[in-house]
C-alpha cells in the first residue's frame, strides 16, 4: 500500500535504495489504484495513483519514437508519449521505490490497466501479508537461494583408455565439480585467434579498388600472414612420423608416450615469439600474388578514372576551341610496374606514420621458389563469395589460381633482385613491443639520483608517458602511440614481464 512506504523517513534512511516494512526490507512495490493525475514529458509519463491510503507518483519511461530526418525536425513538433490509462481509470503499477524530494516515488517497470475487482483483491492480499509477514517481531533472515544442479551433458568417449582410468562414481563427481568451469572458461584476449577474412582481391568491385583499400589489405596481410617453415621444423623427424589421428592400438603406445613427453617438456607454441618472427620487406610484399594482383587492379582502375576525366574535360574544351585533342599514350607494362611499386611504397609509408608497423632489425622473410607454397596457406586470409564447406579445402577456384599464377609470373619478370640491406617491417603487436618496453623500464629505473629527486612521487616505477618518451628517442618507435604502450603493458602483465605498482606506474620483473 502507499502508506507502507510513503511515510516521513529521516534523510539518513532516504539514502538507501530499500525501505522497511516492520522487520522486512523491501525494494520493489506493487500498488493498484485510481489514476488522479497524468504528466506527460518527452521521455517519461508520471502517473499520480491513489490506492486508498495515499497518492503516489509513479514514473514510467516511455518508448522513444523513431528518429526523424533532418528536414522533418523543423516542420513537425515533437509528439509527447501517449498515456496507457486515463484519469479515473484503475491501473496496476510494479516498480522500484526511489527517494525523491523527501518522499518516496515508484520508478515503474510496468503500468497495466486494471479493474476495481483487482483493487479489492490486492487490498486483501496486503492485509494478509501484514498479519503473516510484516508484523512479525522476529528478526529478518535472508533466505537461502538454492543453486540448481548443473545437468551432466553426455560426452563421447574417444577411446577405451579413458574408461579404465577412473571408476563411474569418481567420474561423475569430477564432472559435476568441474562442469561450471568448463561452461565459462576465462580466455585471454592475447590468445591467437583465426584472422578475419577479407574479400579476395580478384573479386573486388571497381568502386572498392582504391588506395585506402590497398593500404588496408597490406596491413591485414602483415598482421595475419602465416609463418613460414623454420629449419627446426623441417629437419625434425618427429613431425614426419606424427600420427594424424589418435590410435588406440597398444602397438603405438611407445610412440604416443614419447610424443606426449615431448609436449610436456617443450614450451608450448601458442604465441609467436618476437625472436623467431621474420620481418616483411618491400620486395617480399610485392611478390605476394594476392597483393600484386590487387595493386595491378588499383593502378588500372586509377588509369581508367583518369582517362574518363580527360575525356570529359576534352569534350568541354573542344566545344570552345577548334584545336585537336591531344592523344595520351596507353599504360604500358613498364609504367604499370613502376606505378605498382610506388603504390606499395606509399602504403608502407602511411602505415609507418599511423604506427601500424615499425622498422625491424631482425630476420627478414625471403621469397624463393621453395617458399611459394607458404602463400598457399595464406588462403585463410581471404574469403570467397561462395559458401565455404566444412572441409579444409582451398577457397579459390581454378580460374583464381590460374590468375594468381599468371600474376606471379609477371611479377617475377618485372621485379629485380631484392637488396640484402633492404628495410624490414613488423606489425606493432604486443609480442613485438614487449622487449623494447621492458628495456625501457629497466633503463628508466636506472635514472641518476639527481633526476630521481625531481620527481614528485617517490614510489618508483615509470608511467606510460615516460615509457613512450624514452622509446621515441629511437627512430624505430617514433610513430607508436600511447595505445600501443597500454596494450603491450597489459600483455606483459599477463606474461609476468612487468607489473603495475600503483598510480599507473610500471616496473619490469626480473
Amino acid at each position: 500500500m502507499g502508506m507502507d512506504f510513503n511515510i516521513s523517513y529521516s534523510r539518513k534512511m532516504l539514502r538507501y535504495d530499500f525501505y522497511w516494512l516492520g522487520n522486512t526490507p523491501c525494494r520493489k512495490a506493487e500498488i493498484v489504484g485510481i489514476v488522479v493525475g497524468i504528466q506527460a514529458y518527452e521521455k517519461k509519463i508520471i502517473y499520480s495513483v491513489d490506492d486508498g491510503t495515499s497518492v503516489i507518483d509513479c514514473t514510467h519511461a516511455s518508448q522513444q519514437p523513431e528518429k526523424r530526418l533532418e528536414g522533418d525536425k523543423a516542420s513537425l513538433p515533437i509528439e509527447l508519449p501517449k498515456p496507457i490509462a486515463r484519469i479515473g481509470g484503475v491501473v496496476e503499477v510494479v516498480g522500484r521505490v526511489r527517494p525523491q524530494y523527501g518522499i518516496r516515488v515508484i520508478v515503474a517497470d510496468a503500468v497495466v490497466p486494471s479493474s476495481f475487482e483487482m483493487q479489492l483483491n490486492h487490498w486483501k492480499c496486503v492485509r494478509n501479508l501484514h498479519k503473516t509477514c510484516y508484523s512479525c517481531t522476529d528478526p529478518f533472515v535472508i533466505p537461502v537461494v538454492s543453486i540448481p544442479s548443473v545437468p551432466e551433458t553426455p560426452r563421447k568417449v574417444p577411446g577405451p583408455a579413458k574408461e579404465d582410468c577412473t571408476s563411474p562414481g569418481v567420474a561423475s563427481q569430477t564432472t559435476t565439480a568441474t562442469s561450471p568451469v568448463a561452461i565459462s572458461p576465462v580466455k585471454s584476449k592475447f590468445e591467437p585467434q583465426s584472422p578475419t577474412k577479407l574479400r579476395h582481391p580478384s573479386r573486388l568491385r571497381s568502386h572498392n579498388l582504391t588506395d585506402a583499400a590497398f593500404r588496408l589489405y597490406i596491413k591485414h596481410y602483415i598482421n595475419n600472414a602465416p609463418q613460414g617453415p623454420t629449419a627446426s621444423d623441417s629437419d625434425s623427424d618427429d613431425n614426419i612420423y606424427m600420427p594424424i589421428r589418435q590410435y588406440t592400438s597398444h602397438i603405438l603406445d611407445t610412440t604416443i608416450c614419447k610424443q606426449d613427453y615431448k609436449n610436456l617438456t617443450s614450451k608450448p607454441k601458442t604465441r609467436s615469439s618476437a625472436s623467431t618472427s621474420e620481418g616483411f620487406t618491400l620486395s617480399y610484399l610485392r611478390r605476394v600474388p594476392e597483393l600484386s594482383l590487387m595493386a595491378k587492379r588499383v593502378v588500372k582502375q586509377r588509369a581508367r578514372e583518369e582517362k574518363k576525366l580527360r575525356e570529359t574535360t576534352s569534350q568541354s574544351t573542344s566545344k570552345s576551341s577548334s584545336k585537336r585533342p591531344v592523344k595520351h599514350v596507353k599504360l604500358d607494362r613498364a609504367g604499370l610496374a613502376s606505378k605498382k611499386k610506388r603504390l606499395f611504397q606509399w602504403a608502407i609509408c602511411e602505415l609507418l606514420r599511423d604506427g601500424s608497423i615499425v622498422l625491424w632489425d631482425g630476420p627478414k622473410r625471403s621469397y624463393s621458389g621453395e617458399t611459394s607454397r607458404v602463400h598457399g596457406d595464406a588462403s585463410v586470409l581471404w574469403k570467397d563469395s561462395s559458401t565455404m564447406t566444412a572441409t579444409n579445402e582451398s577457397l579459390f577456384s581454378s580460374t583464381d589460381i590460374s590468375k594468381l599464377s599468371s600474376v606471379a609470373d609477371e611479377s617475377e619478370s618485372e621485379l629485380s633482385e631484392p637488396d640484402p640491406e633492404e628495410e624490414a617491417y613488423m606489425p606493432t603487436k604486443p609480442e613485438i613491443l614487449a622487449a623494447p618496453i621492458k628495456n625501457a623500464l629497466v633503463e628508466l629505473a636506472l635514472v641518476p639520483k639527481r633526476q630521481m629527486a625531481r620527481r614528485t612521487e617517490l614510489m618508483g616505477g615509470s608511467s606510460k608517458e615516460e615509457i613512450l618518451g624514452h622509446l621515441r628517442r629511437d627512430d624505430r618507435w617514433h610513430f607508436i602511440g600511447e595505445w600501443n604502450i597500454t596494450e603491450t603493458l597489459e600483455y606483459m602483465d599477463e606474461e609476468h614481464m612487468a607489473w603495475c605498482i600503483g598510480n599507473d606506474k610500471w616496473i619490469a620483473t626480473q
